[in-house]
């Protein structure tokens, strides 16, 4: 693969979230939910301390991606899905 085809390949990856809708963009082009949804989930488990198997842990995880996935979900379906520091 030429440096030129690197490149290319790169230009175009960097832009795929301009193909997912408008209205989550803003949370694509950042890492700033991602790094949220691990500080609360290292919050979460501080306050658990002791889970009673790995099971636990997964069902906690899960349960938190669901909430996140409501939470986005009705901002997307409000319109005012924003990260901030982006304007749309």
């Amino acid at each position: 693969m030429t440096s030129r085809s690197r490149y290319f390949l790169g230009l175009y990856a960097s832009f795929e979230f301009l193909n997912h809708p408008k209205a989550i963009r803003a949370y694509l082009y950042t890492t700033n939910q991602l790094e949220r949804l691990i500080k609360e989930l290292k919050r979460r488990t501080k306050v658990v301390e002791v889970f009673c198997g790995p099971e636990a842990l997964e069902k906690l995880v899960y349960l938190m991606l669901v909430q996140e996935n409501e939470r986005l979900l009705a901002e997307i379906q409000l319109g005012s899905c924003r990260a901030p520091g982006h304007t749309q």
